[in-house]
């Protein structure tokens, strides 16, 4: 879990209203409560190891436009936000086409990296994803 990951975590709590959440792998049980994070089952002599999963960017699949949400949407797509595998997150405009651009996996969309109306091709970044299990 990265710090990018946490904050972004914590920024959906707050802004939702959410009081607690807890995460647990193989590796660690993390628990955050009231704008702080607890590592569970930690010895207090034993810091938390920093976690190795980075965060991935989400490339456009094809040439377009660049929109971020549908120009019809009325729903709010602020960042942070949590997206599961295959939920659309963005469109790519080619002339009356709407083309959509799909989370690869499930994890916090944390940031957008392409300007909204911009004309992108193959392989430019959009959004940087952080990988989670959901």
């Amino acid at each position: 879990m990265s710090s990018a990951w946490i904050e972004s975590v914590l920024e959906l709590m707050r802004r939702h209203g959410i009081a607690e959440f807890e995460y647990q792998d193989d590796i660690r049980h993390v628990v955050a409560s009231g704008g702080e994070v607890f590592e569970v089952g930690q010895r207090a002599e034993e810091p938390a190891a920093p976690a190795q999963r980075r965060a991935e960017t989400v490339a456009a699949p094809h040439i377009g436009l660049f929109l971020p949400e549908h120009p019809s949407s009325t729903k709010d797509a602020a960042l942070p936000r949590l997206v599961r595998r295959g939920e659309i997150i963005g469109y790519l405009k080619a002339s009356d086409l709407l083309r959509p651009v799909v989370a690869p996996s499930d994890g916090v969309l944390s940031r957008q990296l392409a300007r909204t109306g911009a004309l992108v091709g193959y392989g430019t970044p959009l959004f940087e994803l952080h990988a989670a299990d959901l």
